[in-house]
């Protein structure tokens, strides 16, 4: 086996997560592609092995900052209708946060989680 083999990534289940375990994924990945650097040999194998676990580590951080997006933004819509005196007549902004509402409430949701 060669030193560059790891076992099946964790990072890659299909169980929701969060915003700070899609940056704990990242981390894990971005410490394997450390680890696999210094032994880094031009079979593609190993080429291949560095450059997967750093475009995990991306797509991870790039959901970790959309999760969080969304979660902003459906606390600020949620805010703003609080309160009585902004107006929100013509807002396009409950199209957006309705889905982002459920897919929050769903991560949240133990009995929707898989045992």
């Amino acid at each position: 086996m060669s030193p560059n083999t790891a076992p099946a990534d964790p990072a890659t289940t299909s169980e929701p997560r969060s915003a700070a375990e899609h940056c704990a994924a990242a981390e894990t990945l971005f410490t394997r592609a450390r680890e696999i650097y210094p032994t880094l040999s031009s079979r593609a194998y190993d080429q291949d092995e560095y450059r997967r676990c750093l475009d995990w580590a991306r797509m991870h951080l790039r959901l970790a900052e959309t999760i969080t997006a969304g979660a902003s933004l459906v606390l600020a819509h949620r805010q703003l209708r609080a309160n009585p005196d902004v107006p929100l007549h013509d807002t396009y902004i409950s199209a957006e946060t309705r889905p982002w509402n459920e897919y929050l409430k769903n991560q949240h949701d133990p009995a929707k989680r898989p045992a």
